[in-house]
């Protein structure tokens, strides 16, 4: 863990407290009456949770398989992180919506797939 930038410490502090604010969220307001405020904090809470564990996760993953340029792991770790932290978040959006069939999840999915082999290499 000494090996770990600073930045996930602040990631990881910045998870725990938007799961909070999910739950918060979730117990605290009735989804029929609230406004879309409440919606968008949801969906910001659940974006920034996400975000929190995904971009450590790749990093360590990637750190795992033997990759070694730190400034490059960094980076690339970030930009996996904040795909695979979109793909639900906007899968819960199109939930929400009443748009989301499977066909659209697929979709979803393949795009950010494909988004992330463009920046792979």
């Amino acid at each position: 863990m000494r090996d770990m930038p600073r930045i996930f410490w602040v990631l990881i502090s910045a998870a725990v407290i938007a799961v909070i604010a999910v739950g918060v969220i979730v117990y605290k307001f009735d989804p029929y009456k609230s406004s879309s405020l409440v919606f968008a904090l949801l969906f910001v809470s659940c974006f920034i949770f996400l975000s929190g564990l995904t971009i450590p996760g790749a990093y360590f993953y990637e750190l795992k398989r033997g990759v070694l340029e730190l400034n490059h792991l960094f980076w690339a770790s970030i930009k996996r992180g904040l795909i695979l932290s979109s793909t639900p978040t906007v899968i819960l959006l199109l939930q929400t919506l009443h748009v989301l069939t499977w066909w659209n999840g697929l979709l979803v999915l393949l795009i950010a797939v494909i988004v992330d082999m463009y920046f792979r290499k």
